[in-house]
């Protein structure tokens, strides 16, 4: 399936993230990061490439456990503050991480015009801080937020040079505690400043009040018409002196645009009043939930993800594994799946193929030699696979053939060694229930001979899909394929047909293995061509079955 631009990016931020050990999840709900594991609210491409830039940024480069108690304990000003001179720090870090993001953050900051220019000014700090966002993005070379700009035209050149000093410090930070320190500092200037201008006020107000009694007493001597005179002139010099008298943050012409229709100018924002959230992966849910969701409505919420690797799962209950392969099915399974893929070679000539081709071959083929058209060979499959295996408490411990588990982690076993012997095939292979666990992720060429077997709770199948699949659509092999090995009805059978319909439009095909008799009806899996299973033997003939109608 061919993917667009957005996907592509997603695709390949995703990939840097995880080889660095980061899990990149797509679910449905919000976008959050919690330091190891970047979960992305399932919507259009680009918005999704918005929030995904915006976590990973936080997870790179944001000391959440530094500044946790002070954003829980400290007010919403300072904690807007920190926010927007943060992101404009994580920002420019990543933006140097990885210089081709610059064009997806120029993209992302579309939607961000969009929001502020959609917003109604309410006179207090989030006015002043939008323009702190706006200033930091230029000064880290997206451009595309400068159609926001047009409604701030009230910022006096004093705020404007205020704003830009603490956005350029905001890039030259260290770390998230600095940022910290600079929100601190910018509250306290933007009081300062508006009391030196109130002060300012005060006291041309005063020296009119001055100017204007005298005025009056003057006014008493003269004519009753003279008085009338005097008192158009005084009219338009007080208009005049109050013009003068203005601080210097009030709007010097006419406000233009409609979001400035309520702007009163510097002077009256109230400093200490904050009524958004302004960070800015907030602002972009807050957006993504403004448009048509109908088509992601029924995508599960992430799965838990158990927090242990496969090893210290091994140390710390070695005896819990899976049991020891069946030798005699995993042959016939990998002899099904090599006779499966020896029917699909193709002749060299009149056919498009994938793989690595032979030149000489093609050489020979095209200066007429007969023979070189007859020649087969074998055809990488560019194929990924990920089996996920039900690991729910009716599953019950792998310990003996009663137990349904037994005949399933045989089967996963034999399915994943199998695949993964044939050329251009990626494998890997997780355990769920109400959590996941990757026993095998697609990077590792070989499944562990020794595995650890985790009894995970309930049949969370669904949000497991999406788990799996998030993994699946970040490879580049044209065909992608999903096994999900189950004893029966999960949890939310909603969830498993949510997950199928937004996996069946970013091309995983998905092939259920169903262990024991179940009434499919009741799986979400009614509309799929489904393998049953009563014990591992026979497994191969039903898996031929599923390959060659799907693969």
């Amino acid at each position: 399936m061919k993917r667009n631009t957005e996907q592509a990016s997603f695709s390949m931020l995703s990939n840097a993230l995880t080889r660095k050990g980061v899990n990149v999840t797509i679910a449905g709900g919000s976008s959050y990061t919690n330091g190891k594991r970047i979960v992305i609210g399932v919507g259009p491409w680009d918005q999704m490439v918005c929030s995904l830039l915006h976590e990973s940024a936080h997870l790179n480069h944001t000391n959440f456990s530094a500044i946790g108690n002070v954003m829980q304990q400290t007010s919403t000003a300072l904690k807007n503050a920190i926010n927007v001179l943060e992101d404009i720090r994580i920002d420019l870090r990543n933006i140097r991480e990885f210089p081709g993001a610059i064009q997806s953050y120029q993209s992302s900051r579309r939607i961000l015009v969009d929001i502020i220019t959609k917003r109604e000014f309410t006179n207090c700090l989030d006015d002043i801080l939008y323009y702190v966002l706006l200033v930091g993005n230029l000064e880290n070379g997206i451009t595309a937020i400068k159609p926001a700009l047009a409604g701030f035209d009230w910022v006096t050149l004093e705020l404007d040079k205020l704003c830009l000093k603490y956005a350029q410090l905001a890039q030259t930070a260290k770390d998230t505690l600095e940022v910290r320190e600079l929100a601190e500092n910018l509250l306290l200037e933007l009081a300062a400043m508006q009391q030196a201008n109130q002060q300012e006020a005060e006291a041309e107000g005063e020296a009119e009040g001055e100017a204007e009694g005298e005025a009056e007493g003057d006014a008493e001597g003269d004519a009753e018409g003279d008085a009338e005179g005097d008192a158009e002139g005084d009219a338009e010099g007080d208009a005049e002196g109050d013009a003068e008298g203005d601080a210097e943050g009030k709007s010097n012409g006419n406000t233009s645009g409609k979001a400035l229709s309520n702007s009163k100018g510097f002077n009256e924002i109230d400093l200490e009043q904050s009524f958004e959230d302004l960070d800015v992966g907030k602002l972009l849910e807050a957006h993504r939930y403004q448009q048509d969701m109908s088509n992601y409505s029924r995508v599960p919420e992430p799965i838990k993800v158990v927090p242990y690797t496969v090893q210290e799962l091994l140390r710390g209950n070695p005896s819990n594994v899976f049991p020891a392969a069946n030798l005699q099915v995993n042959g016939a399974v990998a002899n099904a799946v090599k006779v499966m893929f020896r029917q699909r070679n193709m002749k060299l000539s009149g056919v498009t193929q994938f793989g690595e081709l032979d030149e000489d071959r093609l050489v020979d083929a095209f200066l007429g030699n007969p023979g070189a058209k007859n020649i087969r060979r074998d055809i990488a499959a560019n194929l990924s696979v990920g089996v996920l295996l039900d690991a729910s408490g009716s599953m019950g411990y792998p310990w003996d053939d009663t137990h349904r588990s037994y005949v399933a982690t045989k089967a996963a076993m034999a399915m994943t060694q199998a695949l993964e012997k044939q050329s251009g095939v990626l494998t890997s292979l997780s355990l769920f229930g109400d959590f996941y666990l990757e026993l095998k992720g697609f990077a590792l060429k070989k499944t562990p001979s020794v595995l650890p077997y985790v009894e995970l709770g309930g049949t969370s199948t669904g949000s497991a899909m999406m788990e799996m699949g998030s993994k699946l659509i970040l490879q580049s092999s044209q065909k992608k394929v999903m096994f999900v090995i189950t004893d029966g009805q999960p949890d939310v059978p909603q969830e498993v047909v949510g997950s199928l319909d937004w996996l069946a439009q970013h091309g995983v095909v998905v092939l259920p293995v169903i262990i024991g008799q179940v009434d499919v009806r009741f799986t979400g899996f009614k509309d799929l061509k489904v393998a049953c299973i009563d014990h591992v033997n026979e497994l191969p003939k039903q898996l031929m079955q599923l390959l060659k109608q799907h693969i």
